[in-house]
């Protein structure tokens, strides 16, 4: 019985110190819409890079582009 107790607690400890509790394309899906939203605004080339890093019972998400220009604000996005 104490040995079922420590597996437990061990697979509990795997689940909650996992990266993401997500599916396997959430990284894609999510550059996928960040591409969406940042192509209105910057000129840039590619896909932007996604870092997601889980800090304790936080998460620290680093987007990054490297633009080669702001597109006119003449008239917003809708």
């Amino acid at each position: 019985m104490k040995k079922d107790k420590k597996e437990l607690v061990r697979v509990q400890s795997i689940i909650e110190n996992d990266r993401l509790n997500t599916g396997d394309n959430f990284d894609e899906l999510i550059t996928i819409d960040l591409h969406k939203i940042l192509s209105e605004y910057f000129i840039y080339k590619g896909l932007p890079e996604l870092k997601i890093d889980k800090i304790g019972n936080k998460l620290n998400v680093e987007i990054k582009v490297i633009a080669e220009a702001i597109k006119p604000f003449g008239i917003m996005p809708k």
